[in-house]
């Protein structure tokens, strides 16, 4: 897809508290701490054939696998993955894939984040990768390791999946989205800025800058502390070259986010506005910011870039958030209640977007 020639607009930091969000519950729905070593993985399983939708609801929870064109030392070359399929299908829906965090399953996100439930009320059909276990004893995926490794791999898996999804006569081709949580996050953006060509939106949330290291221990340091590189040179070094197919993102990071610091969130939007060639005035915004009023918990600030009347970069912090998904399920892990669904943003951001097919 061509860049258009309009110029670049963008908004300013807005400030939005609980009172404008319970406005927007009536046009619309609003359906930790990340611990290295992690706690015995023994309760997570692979999802088994013929399980119920989650959560009661009557569309069709599908299990499937990926086969994947088998490497040197790689036992079982396959990607298995959950299908969300809304009960009131009709003709080819948009798809939004989700990448889970570590030390989680498709049943988790689901669980967690009613991504099923929205799918079930818009009508979009909602895709679960699995990191195995043999991969990664924690499912974390391996979004550092980007050269010949794992992590590529990885990336390479999930970008299978999308074309395997893109086939499907039950799937529009040119509105399928990538969203992740953590390492999902990370992975999800590396995916959708290595293969800009087959996704139309990406959403990462409490994600990391990518290209701040190639081994588990940068990976860890730029968890807990971003990096000071460029957002142009760290693109380079995760094997991305900007100025290819736009790509729309959508960033949310709680500002109280202990295990992936809050300035992965904001460099996260400084390399999407690198790569689709937008000013990069983040850090203007966020010394204004600092002149507003303060906010309470729960209360998010949002600034948003755009071209053509369409916002392509949106970063939203949330006050008082810590490691978690944004207005989700508190009883599921890494999900919070605290703050804005972010589900429904998502989706929200996503709708304004296609690719064409």
């Amino acid at each position: 897809m061509a860049k258009s020639l309009s110029p670049a607009w963008e908004t300013p930091w807005r400030q939005l508290g609980r009172a404008q969000y319970r406005a927007l519950q009536k046009s619309g729905s609003w359906l930790e701490r990340l611990d290295l070593p992690f706690p015995a993985a023994a309760r997570l399983r692979e999802p088994a054939v013929g399980d119920a939708a989650p959560a009661g609801l009557p569309g069709a929870w599908e299990a499937h696998k990926l086969p994947l064109a088998p490497l040197p030392g790689e036992l079982v070359p396959q990607l298995s993955y959950r299908l969300y399929i809304p009960s009131r299908a009709r003709g080819a829906l948009p798809v939004v894939v989700m990448l889970h965090g570590c030390q989680q399953t498709p049943e988790d996100l689901a669980a967690g984040t009613r991504m099923n439930a929205l799918a079930e009320r818009e009508g979009f059909i909602v895709a679960y990768p699995q990191q195995p276990l043999r991969r990664s004893v924690h499912r974390c995926w391996q979004w550092f390791d980007l050269d010949d490794g794992a992590g590529g791999r990885e990336a390479q898996a999930v970008s299978m999946l999308i074309d395997a999804l893109a086939a499907r006569s039950d799937v529009r081709a040119g509105e399928i989205y990538l969203a992740g949580l953590s390492a999902g996050a990370a992975m999800a953006a590396v995916v959708a800025l290595r293969y800009p060509d087959k996704v139309a939106a990406v959403g990462m949330h409490s994600g990391v800058v990518i290209g701040a290291g190639d081994t588990a221990g940068a990976g860890l340091k730029a968890m807990r502390g971003g990096s000071t590189e460029a957002p142009a040179s760290l693109l380079d070094a995760a094997g991305v070259t900007p100025g290819g197919p736009e790509m729309p993102a959508i960033v949310l990071h709680g500002l109280d986010d202990d295990a992936v610091h809050p300035v992965n969130g904001r460099l996260l939007a400084r390399q999407f506005l690198a790569y689709n060639g937008l000013g990069d005035r983040l850090g203007q915004r966020l010394e204004s910011a600092n002149d507003a009023p303060s906010m309470q918990e729960g209360d998010c600030r949002e600034a948003r870039f755009g071209r053509a009347g369409r916002d392509l970069v949106s970063l939203v912090e949330v006050a008082g958030l810590g490691h978690a998904w944004s207005g989700g399920d508190a009883a599921v892990a890494y999900h919070s209640a605290l703050g804005p669904d972010a589900s429904w943003l998502m989706w929200q951001f996503f709708r304004q977007h296609r690719r064409a097919a």
